[in-house]
């Protein structure tokens, strides 16, 4: 074949391709979970609930989250700036499994108030 026809091609294929990724990336939802207890370690995950306690510390939060079964699950988030999250505020916490001292807890990526 002839460059100009491989050319031609490889861009249909490089536009195709990109054109579904942004098609799926934006049906990519993560579902949120009740509990951590089948979540295998750094597995991506998506809670909702009520603060229950918090902490802070200069380079972190602590928080428990109390979700609709009234269990509840460690969060720890790293921020880059202040937060003003306080106990009782309904929250979307995006993040990573972890387990630390045989318990599993979430290290935020991305908290929303709702």
């Amino acid at each position: 074949m002839e460059e100009k026809t491989l050319l031609k091609i490889s861009l249909v294929a490089i536009i195709l391709g990109l054109s579904f990724l942004f098609i799926y990336s934006g049906e990519l939802e993560l579902k949120a979970v009740e509990t951590l207890e089948n979540i295998p370690n750094e597995e991506t995950v998506r809670l909702t609930g009520k603060i229950a306690q918090l902490r802070e510390t200069e380079s972190a939060y602590f928080l428990k989250i109390e979700g609709s079964k009234i269990q509840t699950t460690d969060v720890i988030l790293f921020p880059e700036e202040k937060l003003f999250l306080k106990e009782g505020q309904f929250v979307e916490v995006t993040g990573d499994t972890e387990e630390y001292k045989g318990k599993k807890e979430v290290i935020a990526n991305k908290i929303i108030v709702k």
